[in-house]
């Protein structure tokens, strides 16, 4: 599976969003539309950028934390290809999302912020489509660091990885093992947005051919 990059369009003004992701539409897999967007303009920012960019998966990041199936729902009937629900969350809400986004056919991804690794290994055990190890902002800002994160999530389920990634750090993550990387500042703060989507994903190919050219032993 070619490794994919993702746009994390974290903003609260829909035009705005949208602006960004038509400059770098050409060098990216997936728009999310992320929690900030969805809590700022609706569902209907979901909406939105499917009706644009009808050849792209959407990412509706709906961090659910309660009532799995119906947010799960929700998100699917606007238009979202793949849903966000909370490690942090009860594993029933967990199960409930992952059992919906299932029934509908479309994807999940299990955000980790916040959560241990015997939450982590509870989860994988639901099987869902990716389980996304995540470093949120103001992690960041703590130091909290995503290679760290990753060492320590010791998983079978493809990864989707995010939090600070960027230019200098991006190959690391097709290195660990990631399938999906997802950049939001980086891309959407870049004075040339549509030049640095192409930079990066010109590095994640890069990296992802020198995996297959020299691939890993097997343990």
């Amino acid at each position: 599976m070619m490794i994919m990059l993702q746009l994390a369009l974290d903003f609260i003004d829909l035009d705005e969003a949208m602006d960004v992701a038509k400059k770098a539409q050409n060098y990216v897999d997936l728009m999310e539309a992320g929690t900030p967007l969805i809590k700022s303009c609706g569902i209907r920012a979901v909406r939105a950028l499917k009706d644009a960019f009808p050849n792209k998966k959407i990412v509706a990041d709906m961090k659910i934390m309660d009532t799995g199936a119906l947010e799960a729902r929700l998100a699917a009937n606007a238009g979202a290809d793949i849903v966000t629900v909370m490690a942090a969350a009860d594993i029933n809400t967990v199960g409930e999302a992952i059992n919906e986004c299932r029934r509908l056919g479309k994807l999940i991804y299990v955000d980790t912020l916040g959560v241990s690794t015997d939450k982590i290994k509870e989860i994988e055990r639901l099987a869902p489509d990716y389980i996304c190890p995540h470093v949120g902002i103001d992690q960041q800002r703590k130091g909290i660091k995503l290679e760290d994160l990753i060492r320590q999530t010791n998983i079978t389920i493809p990864m989707a990885v995010g939090g600070g990634i960027n230019r200098l750090t991006a190959a690391r993550f097709v290195e660990a093992g990631a399938k999906i990387i997802i950049v939001g500042n980086s891309i959407t703060r870049a004075s040339d947005v549509q030049g640095e989507a192409k930079r990066i994903k010109e590095i994640i190919n890069a990296a992802e051919k020198g995996l297959q050219d020299n691939p890993k032993p097997t343990p």
